[in-house]
């Protein structure tokens, strides 16, 4: 491989990265009701997972309240399962016939330590990712240099770049990291 090549597929990976940790994020309530933290939920129906917003309209009519209009009776159970399964969220669904409601829990100081650590933990889990994206970039450069089809102030400079590139989308992921972290201790 090339070194524009390496750069191109690692950088791939660590856009792939940040995009994961993102929504994983966007998934931590915050205390605001709104239709992205479940919409993307994984549930159970007709033998396949599917998103939630695949089979209901999501919508938050309050700021303390978010509704899921099942469009399909036999999915209303699949649907509360897999938010009440969902401890990041922390909700309690009900239903009424093929709607399902939560209501938003105030935010203690203890939840909101929690969600802190929790997103800490993702933050983690996100440059272990980015490392592992990094390594198979250098394992790339150096099988490379060693079969002869990279020269070795190539490998350096690919070394160099893939040095810069996780530097950067490091810096990314530690953003939206403080970022949610502020949003989640705004009382």
């Amino acid at each position: 491989m090339s070194m524009q090549e390496i750069l191109k597929s690692t950088e791939t990976l660590m856009k792939a990265s940040i995009e994961h940790f993102d929504g994983e994020l966007k998934n931590v309530q915050a205390g605001r009701a709104h239709p992205g933290l479940v919409d993307s939920l994984p549930v159970n129906v007709y033998g396949q997972e599917m998103q939630i917003k695949a089979v209901g309209t999501v919508s938050a009519p309050d700021p303390k309240t978010i509704q899921i209009q099942v469009w399909d009776t036999q999915n209303v159970a699949a649907v509360e399962k897999a938010i009440r399964e969902n401890e990041a969220l922390g909700l309690s669904p009900a239903t009424d016939g093929t709607m399902v409601r939560m209501q938003m829990p105030a935010m203690t100081e203890e939840r909101r330590q929690s969600l802190v650590k929790l997103i800490a933990e993702k933050l983690e889990e996100c440059h272990i990712s980015l490392r592992n994206a990094r390594h198979d970039g250098l394992k790339d450069a150096k099988k490379g240099k060693e079969d002869g089809s990279m020269p070795e102030d190539e490998y350096f400079k690919t070394e160099k770049q893939l040095d810069e590139l996780i530097r950067k989308y490091q810096a990314d992921a530690q953003k939206l990291h403080d970022e949610k972290k502020q949003e989640l201790m705004t009382v």
